[in-house]
């Protein structure tokens, strides 16, 4: 083993790397980076969001940028003109500069008043505004994209951004003011003595550097952090679901989450503590060295005006100029921190919403499709293993199709593909003998109806709704939605509660009168939901797993009853609700291995004979 291989010298190696780092570091100041490009993308969606308001909002803040020097130096002069009124009696002129400045003063209480009240609204417009914005185009991506662990990470950041767009929008206006402020105070500073405007603008220099190069390493620290902040939010959210409360109680899990959530959440913070005491000292400096030169200027006038070469209102416009002036120069550099700060996933935000849609050809589907898989494989993503291959099956308009297999054997991912979630890494999806890719998505979706394992649960919505959902390009119409219930035998539900099928199901929203659903009739609730699609293609992907047996046994004679002529695909472990399927697949490892009726299968000494033989000894 050579020496740079040697063990003994690897610490030496990380130490020296370590050293580099800081050295690079040190000759590499970070400073905030403005990307004009996504601030003028977050001014486009500001301005859509508010519309004509934006106007009033630029008034308002050139107005009040330019009146604090105004009454600055009036406030000086009506002092002058106290002093002119005592020596003369002559108090014209103090009551005129008076009036003008209590004008000025009135005017602008006015507009802050009306700026606060549509400031209000406008926030929460914009809020609303991306928020349709975000939701829309995450139903549009491709669905394989959505379940990349990058495509996560980079969809917390855009969330994360999406609520900084109004705060981009507004610091941006901030940082125009706040130009037009320091100008403003300059040229009225400029009366009093040019000297002073260049002494306080480099004496500000100091600590708005490291104000800047503070935000910059804050905004890295945010970006860095991204997954710990995903896994303290999983963990909140699992600590406190009322689903998994009472494992977590059980298993005496609580005590542990926690710790994991507060140790998550402190790693971004426990980086930003350890800069902020890196500069506590430079910043310390940096604000004393400030305000001693402030002091040294009013200390300045306050000999001119005893020499008589300034009059005694230069005091009072000079202090409240230079309160002005660190107040500006303070407001743009923290105002551009800001913009800094939250620009930090703008970049993601852009990508985001350029990301390709789903692709929709142009073919309407107007009734039960003929679906035919032709040699189709399927690879993962960063994956070597087929999830599906070469599969090759037709399903005729009114067939009924079952598939089983063990877990993994890629029973979903085949829905997934024929549903047009997935495209086949090989082969073709054909609908109607056309590739799915040139059939209008929405019309063929429109056909089908889908109760998957991982049904939703609309707990925010009501019983009736719940149904409803299944087909809101249909009325909502009561009777129906009653058979509906009825038919996955939910009909005593309507009656049970008072407020029938305007019940509540969430505890979170009525915490006193919401009906405490069980997992069973979750489940039901979902296939009422298909009934009243009345789909052409019904997916049942483990529809009846949280069901016992005689309700099972009612749903499916409804579901056979009412999918007569229709096309249905069950997944399923239960064989009793397998066998009633026209047809039946048997998938091992993402392959055919075998197919045929029930009757067929289990005359051969195959995979779905044992299977269905291991199951019957259950029941002896």
């Amino acid at each position: 083993m050579s020496k740079l291989q040697s063990p003994k010298m690897m610490p030496r190696t990380r130490h020296a790397e370590r050293k580099a780092r800081k050295v690079a570091e040190r000759k590499r100041p970070e400073y905030p980076r403005i990307d004009f490009k996504s601030i003028l993308y977050c001014m486009r969606i500001y301005r859509r969001a508010v519309g004509a308001r934006r106007f009033f909002f630029w008034f308002y803040r050139i107005v009040t940028s330019i009146v604090p020097s105004i009454t600055a130096v009036l406030a000086g002069e009506v002092v002058n003109q106290i002093q002119y009124g005592i020596k003369t009696q002559n108090f014209n002129g103090f009551i005129f500069f008076v009036v003008v400045l209590l004008s000025i003063q009135f005017v602008d209480v006015v507009l802050g008043a009306i700026y606060r009240m549509l400031s209000i609204s406008t926030s929460q417009e914009t809020y609303i505004y991306v928020s349709e914005l975000i939701a829309s185009k995450y139903i549009k991506i491709p669905l394989i994209t959505r379940e990349s662990r990058e495509f996560a990470d980079k969809f917390e950041r855009v969330r994360e951004f999406g609520l900084s767009i109004e705060s981009v929008s507004s610091s941006t206006i901030t940082v125009a003011s706040s130009v037009i402020s320091l100008i403003s105070i300059i040229i009225a500073t400029m009366f009093v003595n040019p000297l002073i405007t260049i002494i306080i603008i480099i004496a500000a220099i100091p600590s708005s550097v490291i104000s800047l190069r503070l935000a910059a390493r804050s905004r890295r620290n945010w970006r860095e952090y991204t997954k710990d902040r995903r896994v303290a939010w999983m963990i909140e959210h699992k600590i406190t679901s009322s689903d998994s409360a009472l494992e977590i109680e059980l298993n005496g899990l609580s005590h542990q989450l926690i710790q994991r959530m507060i140790k998550a959440r402190r790693c971004s913070q426990e980086k930003d503590i350890k800069d902020e005491r890196a500069f506590f000292w430079p910043r310390f400096g940096a604000n004393v060295f400030q305000d001693i030169i402030g002091y040294a200027v009013l200390i300045s006038v306050s000999v001119e005006i005893i020499l008589g070469h300034l009059e005694i209102g230069a005091f009072v416009s000079t202090r409240t100029l230079l309160s002005q002036l660190n107040g500006s120069i303070s407001t743009l550099f923290y105002s551009i921190t800001d913009i800094s700060a939250n620009l930090v996933n703008a970049t993601d935000f852009m990508e985001f919403m350029e990301t390709p849609a789903q692709h929709s050809g142009s073919i309407e589907i107007t009734d039960i499709p003929k679906i035919e898989f032709r040699n189709v494989s399927f690879t993962y993503p960063r994956s070597e293993i087929k999830a599906i291959n070469n599969v090759s099956f037709t399903l005729n308009p009114g067939d009924s199709l079952a598939i089983v297999g063990e877990n993994g054997a890629g029973k979903t991912t085949l829905i997934k593909l024929l549903i047009g979630a997935y495209v086949p890494t090989e082969g073709e999806v054909l609908i109607n003998g056309q590739p799915l890719e040139r059939i209008n998505r929405d019309s063929y979706l429109a056909q089908i109806g889908a109760l998957f394992q991982d049904y939703s649960r609309y707990d925010f919505a009501t019983l009736g709704e719940n149904v409803w959902f299944g087909n809101v390009d249909k009325a909502y119409n009561r009777k129906d939605i009653l058979a509906s219930l009825d038919d996955a035998g939910l009909g005593d539900l309507a009656t049970k509660y008072k407020n029938g099928l305007n019940q509540i199901l969430s505890k979170d929203i009525d915490a006193d009168n919401a009906a405490n659903l069980s997992g069973g009739q979750w489940q039901r609730l979902g296939i009422a939901r298909a009934f009243f699609r009345s789909p052409n293609v019904l997916i049942l992907d483990e529809p009846t797993s949280s069901v016992d047996a005689k309700s099972e046994y009612e749903i499916f004679r409804n579901i056979i009853k009412k999918q007569e002529n229709k096309t249905t695909i069950i997944i399923s472990h239960r064989f009793s609700t397998v066998r009633k399927a026209k047809r039946i697949i048997v998938l091992d490892a993402g392959q055919v291995k075998e197919q045929g009726t029930h009757e067929e299968l289990v005359q051969k000494d195959g995979i779905y004979k044992e299977m269905f033989e291991l199951q019957a000894e259950g029941y002896v």
